[in-house]
């Protein structure tokens, strides 16, 4: 199964098992404009993206919301999915938000896509080796201006003293989040 295929099934299998995930608009306020954006213009995003955000905010679902968001977002390892820029601002208002269940696994995966979408540079064989030439991932620079967009978030999970979760935000961290805020 290729990698949309596997987002697809993964979206459709939320939705089966919590069905009411796909009925109305996200009542959470972080997830406020995520019905109006088109996903379909978005090469290779599956059906059901506010679904699996919807699901991120639902206790039950969470768990298995998590698992399609990042099916989702990556498209392979190391390599964020052309849909990652779209989700990036309901990423970080989420993240920002206590309530949300797995919050922290949110921040990480906040933390990924800054550090994922840092360009490659040039003159490296090593980068270019790993991550490919920047015209050949226009994700990463869709992904920056998303952060560049919602700098005031990235300020905001960076004073947040409940993140990182699990351990204290490295150096390296903070400065791949505030480079791809372009702060």
């Amino acid at each position: 199964m290729d990698h949309d295929a596997a987002a697809a099934a993964a979206i459709a299998a939320l939705t089966e098992a919590y069905p009411h995930l796909a009925q109305g608009p996200a009542s959470h306020p972080a997830l406020a404009g995520c019905e109006e954006v088109d996903w379909t213009v978005i090469p290779g995003c599956p059906k059901g993206v506010p679904v699996v955000l919807r699901g991120l905010v639902d206790p039950r679902a969470a768990e298995e919301a998590s698992r399609a968001l990042s099916w989702l977002v990556m498209s392979g390892p190391l390599r964020i999915s052309t849909v990652m820029p779209a989700v990036v601002p309901f990423l970080l208002r989420l993240a920002a938000d206590p309530s949300v269940p797995l919050r922290g696994e949110l921040f990480d995966l906040v933390l990924m896509a800054a550090a994922l979408s840092e360009p490659a540079d040039p003159g490296s064989p090593w980068d270019l080796a790993i991550s490919g030439p920047e015209e050949d991932h226009p994700e990463r620079a869709l992904c920056r201006a998303s952060f560049a967009a919602d700098a005031a978030w990235v300020r905001r999970l960076l004073a947040d003293e409940g993140l990182p979760v699990d351990s204290p935000l490295s150096d390296d961290e903070r400065a791949r989040l505030l480079g791809a805020a372009g702060l």
